[in-house]
């Protein structure tokens, strides 16, 4: 059965759905058909057939041909693909049970996910042993009970976290894929390793944890998503044809000449406005890497925004706007922010940087506009910064926080607590979450 046309066309399906194109079932029968009615041992007339009709918008053909040539590869080609698959699930597993096994606390092994036990593997031995050594003298301490290995946890996974950042360009911690089919998980993952644009696992990764060699991927990723939101929102912004209201005066004017009669009506619709926004970025040491990538997606949707203006601060606040508005390739543009800026990397002080935006740029600040701010609540001087939000957002339409914190750590955050009692906020720390709150809760308004 698993040599079937139908069967084989689904997976292929399966796959590109896997790199990111979007395929619907009308385009699944086209492509039957097509296929009914070509020579089936004619490779190009069958790449050809497929790519006609299973791609849709521009973009697409780059990513097509390489699935093409993955999935139709010789037997011999596929089934190295396929040992090789085998054998980095088996060496994974093993490192994970060798994890579980060491990472124990009185017996009981620590809660932690296969990412978090991937990165206790690659650290190095000499810091393993110390963490090792530190749960040891931890479990066997005075009074200490199993009740304490929440607590312990959480220290453990604080070290992880730290190790994860590190070793962010020698670990690979995408997790393999799981299709259900083991043949097309070996091709994938060979997509994956190979370099290929398959994007699941970076749109979910930390931001900050992404890795060095991945930054291309990522940046390209980006434009890719921010070309499908400019296509998919422009049309929002066009005077709307579609007749909500009926408009009474210009109806009457219309039909003086047939004596008062209402014989044609006139109706009225709402434009929708383009929003503005003023984007406020904390590119203090934990949040410098996560500024990079949402300006770049910002600057990336700009044919749906009305306005920009775009503002970096740690603990001060500095005007980057005209960086961005010669057209320039966006990361040397970034580059000289990085070099000219005065504020890179220090400690942060939202508070003083929302007291300058508010005194230094009062006309940026409307009923019109909407506040971005991407932070992760950790400031200095919080009930200062709590005011001024407040007066803030008595002035703007609208005040928004980017949080860059995971929403696991929202709930012990007494930052993040103030913060949703004055402001709209939205977690932030990968890709896909970027994607989600710029479409569903700031353009889409």
């Amino acid at each position: 059965m698993e040599n079937y046309l139908e069967v084989n066309l689904v997976r292929f399906i399966h796959m590109l759905r896997y790199a990111g194109i979007r395929i619907g079932s009308g385009e699944v029968l086209d492509a039957l058909n097509a296929l009914s009615l070509l020579d089936l041992s004619d490779r190009e007339a069958v790449r050809a057939g497929l790519k006609a009709t299973l791609v849709k918008r521009s973009g697409e053909q780059q990513l097509f041909d390489k699935a093409f040539t993955l999935f139709f590869a010789p037997p011999e080609a596929k089934e190295k693909d396929y040992t090789r698959h085998r054998q980095d699930q088996t060496q994974r597993q093993q490192l994970l049970a060798k994890a579980t096994e060491e990472l124990t606390f009185q017996g009981m092994p620590l809660k932690l996910s296969d990412s978090e036990k991937t990165v206790y593997s690659g650290m190095p031995e000499k810091d393993k042993e110390k963490l090792l050594d530190y749960i040891k003298k931890t479990a066997e301490g005075k009074n200490i009970e199993q009740h304490f290995q929440p607590i312990l946890e959480s220290v453990v996974k604080s070290s992880l976290a730290y190790w994860r950042k590190s070793l962010r360009n020698q670990l690979n911690l995408s997790p393999l894929p799981q299709t259900g089919d083991q043949e097309l998980n070996a091709l994938l993952a060979s997509a994956v390793r190979n370099g290929g644009d398959y994007s699941p696992a970076l749109l979910e990764e930390d931001m900050q944890n992404i890795a060095d060699k991945d930054l291309p991927r990522a940046e390209a990723l980006i434009r890719k998503l921010a070309r499908q939101m400019v296509t998919r929102l422009a049309r929002r912004y066009r005077q709307s044809k579609k007749r909500q209201q009926l408009d009474l005066r210009k109806t009457i004017r219309h039909n003086i000449r047939f004596g008062g009669t209402l014989l044609k009506l006139r109706y009225r619709s709402r434009r929708t406005q383009k929003p503005r926004l003023v984007l406020l970025c904390d590119v203090s040491g934990s949040m410098a890497r996560y500024a990079n990538f949402v300006l770049q997606f910002i600057y990336g949707i700009n044919d749906v925004v009305s306005q920009i203006e775009s503002f970096i601060f740690s603990e001060d606040l500095e005007r980057v706007t005209e960086y961005f508005q010669h057209g320039d390739d966006f990361t040397s543009t970034m580059l000289e922010v990085i070099n000219r800026s005065k504020e890179w990397g220090r400690g942060t002080n939202l508070g003083a940087a929302l007291k300058n935006l508010r005194l230094k740029y009062p006309d940026l600040l409307t009923g019109h506009s909407i506040l971005l701010i991407v932070s992760d609540t950790k400031t200095m001087a919080l009930d200062e910064t709590l005011q001024e939000l407040s007066l803030i957002k008595r002035i703007v339409k609208d005040v928004v926080l980017l949080n860059t914190l995971p929403r696991g750590d929202w709930l012990s955050s007494k930052s993040v607590r103030s913060f949703q009692g004055v402001l709209r906020m939205f977690p932030c720390n990968t890709l896909s979450d970027l994607e989600k709150v710029i479409r569903q809760k700031i353009i889409i308004y």
